[in-house]
């Protein structure tokens, strides 16, 4: 019996077919498979003699071309003249390849859940610069630098520089070749100098495992990736202080400390919530590093919305205070505390420790962390190299990178063009944000206004279900087909708001045979990565699915629950949650679905794309500093 399928280079195109010609189609294959009459016709004057034709109804024609092991692959359907055209410059051997070895793809019935799976198979195309690169492993992708940027991670630079721009610009790719060309240039230096003279750093413990996995690859030299030392912010500030006083600092969690503060503001008759005076300790006395009742009642409290009265500060100071001695005693610190003592040692007891210093995901980080981070480098040329967005943010840590002594005017770059998630999902992600700009890092505001992709891809799918049942099996229909179409396992991603959404997700797949392995597994494993939301910070998959995006989930009622009423923390409540979608989503390079149970997440776009306008990168100012 012939065999004929439908192509996974020609299925995206297939699924924008009208509804009545996909149906024509699947017939006419239908029946040339089962040997009911239809038959493949060959092509006068082709370039290729094996490129055949296939009648669909009485003005539609399919294009079959040879593939593998003696298989027909439908690679496209125009109308009849178009189509003989097309088929006669077909070059030999035709350009059709089958998907991996051991996969399958499947005839459905068009309008089912499954063939709009199939319409949303990743395939993406972009400009001739970027289509030998689209044509790599995914994990070669994944450190591949766009060549108009490799300037920046080449050049010299008088002082400290940064980098901004969106979701897919490459920054994080741009931070790994800075790391790797400092590492050359500081061998070539200090060839007698073996030790590790370099920091790359960030936020997360995930973030930090990956780097260090993308620089192996970057730099396999032993001897010029040994000068680079990659870990958290955290896990330095706490090594350091470990060092000092010869123990490990004991930290709480933002969620303990707000449940303390919480109790603490009870115990005082302070008519403030929990949430309002955790942030208050953080975001201003921690950020300020405010010692004294006077500092703290003069201080601008930037970025606090609530207005403070002299005489309510020096309450709030006083509460603050008596729970902070507590904390001491108790051997209790919160991560920034901790990050201020490491700033303490190395300023007064060892000195800066790198020459240079790059910081990737900076929007996250907190002005205590920031000053460690300058007392870890000598100021200097090339010292801190910073690579972040503002819109990514996903706690108010809001910085001025110059009152940290961290001068980077004149030394900026924002990248406007991304190159690592098609236009198709930023069109739909965009509008989630629900703003136009957000507070930059060197005091001036940041933008996306210009934002635009040269991938382009599927649209994203959202998808309504009438029960849990009903959605985890959408959800395991979609993977499925993501890999019967080919993907590597490791570059698919199921994700959900909370962990109780995870559980049930590993479950599903798992159920289906389906190895599954966390988020943040340092792993080299072929299996679908699951966690929550917050885990796929600074990832990037081919294909990616988030479920479970309903009202009550979205955001958590304990999130907004923690707000207490107060308007200031519940607005900050619901932006943190919108930017935690929007870093969510633009994770997807190829292939974004989303999916939910009864009524939507309000943060969920109603409508279509943004429109947003093309524009260029803007040119380097550093280059023309340097």
């Amino acid at each position: 019996m012939p065999k004929l399928a439908i192509s996974p280079t020609f299925l995206s195109e297939f699924s924008r077919l009208d509804h009545g010609i996909q149906t024509a189609a699947l017939a006419a294959v239908q029946a040339y498979t089962t040997g009911e009459g239809a038959r493949l016709d060959p092509v006068a004057d082709a370039s290729d003699p094996r490129v055949r034709l296939l009648r669909i109804g009485q003005e539609w024609t399919g294009v079959v071309a040879p593939g593998a092991e003696g298989s027909e692959w439908l690679i496209a359907i125009r109308p009849h003249a178009e189509a003989v055209a097309f088929a006669r410059e077909l070059p030999l051997p035709a350009a059709v390849a089958p998907p991996s070895a051991g996969t399958r793809v499947e005839l459905v019935e068009p309008g089912s859940d499954e063939a709009a799976a199939i319409g949303a198979l990743p395939h993406v195309t972009g400009p001739d610069e970027l289509s030998a690169d689209l044509g790599k492993s995914f994990a070669e992708w994944q450190v591949t630098l766009h060549p108009r940027q490799q300037r920046i991670a080449d050049a010299h630079f008088a002082g400290s520089a940064q980098v901004t721009g969106g979701p897919g610009t490459g920054k994080t790719v741009l931070a790994l070749h800075r790391a790797a060309q400092l590492a050359r240039r500081d061998a070539a230096r200090h060839p007698r100098d073996q030790r590790r003279s370099i920091l790359l750093t960030t936020f997360n413990r995930v973030l930090a495992q990956t780097l260090a996995q993308q620089l192996d690859r970057i730099l396999p030299e032993r001897r010029l990736r040994d000068r680079v030392e990659v870990t958290t912010v955290d896990s330095l500030a706490r090594s350091l202080v470990q060092e000092q006083t010869g123990r490990s600092p004991e930290t709480l969690g933002r969620d303990a400390l707000s449940e303390r503060w919480r109790d603490a503001a009870r115990a005082e008759g302070l008519p403030y919530s929990g949430r309002f005076l955790a942030d208050e300790w953080e975001q201003v006395i921690l950020a300020q590093n405010i010692t004294g009742p006077a500092d703290y009642i003069r201080c601008e409290r930037s970025g606090r919305v609530l207005h403070l009265a002299p005489e309510h500060r020096a309450h709030v100071w006083e509460t603050i205070q008596r729970y902070t001695g507590a904390m001491e005693i108790a051997n209790e610190w919160s991560y920034p505390q901790v990050a201020l003592e490491a700033a303490r040692v190395l300023g007064r007891t060892t000195g800066p420790r790198y020459r240079h210093v790059i910081v990737d995901e900076a929007q996250d980080l907190h002005s205590a962390q920031w000053r460690m981070l300058r007392a870890a480098v000598p100021i200097g040329p090339d010292d801190i190299f910073v690579v972040g967005d503002p819109h990514q943010r996903l706690y108010d840590s809001r910085v001025s990178l110059a009152s940290l002594g961290i001068n980077v005017r004149g030394r900026s770059h924002r990248l406007r063009v991304s190159y690592r998630v098609t236009q198709e999902i930023l069109d739909w992600a965009m509008p989630v944000l629900r703003r136009h700009s957000a507070l930059g890092m060197d005091d001036n505001a940041d933008t996306l206004a210009g934002y635009r992709s040269l991938l382009h891809g599927p649209e994203p799918v959202v998808r309504g279900c009438a029960s849990r049942a009903e959605e985890r099996t959408a959800m395991g229909d979609w993977v499925r087909v993501w890999l019967e179409a080919g993907v590597n396992p490791a570059s698919i991603a199921v994700a959900g708001r909370n962990h109780w959404i995870v559980r049930h997700i590993a479950k599903e797949l798992q159920a289906r045979g389906i190895r599954t392995a966390p988020l943040d597994s340092a792993e080299d494993v072929r299996a679908v990565r699951v966690g929550t939301l917050h885990k796929l910070k600074g990832q990037e998959f081919r294909c990616l699915a988030i479920v479970g995006m309903s009202e009550p989930l979205l955001p958590p009622r304990a999130a907004v629950d923690s707000a207490e009423g107060d308007p200031v923390a519940l607005e900050q409540v619901y932006q943190q949650e919108r930017n935690l979608l929007f870093v969510a989503c633009t994770r997807a390079r190829d292939a974004l679905y989303v999916s939910y149970v009864g009524a939507p997440s309000r943060m969920l776009p109603q409508a279509g794309g943004t429109g947003l306008e093309a524009d260029l990168d803007e040119p380097a100012d550093a280059l023309s500093a340097v």
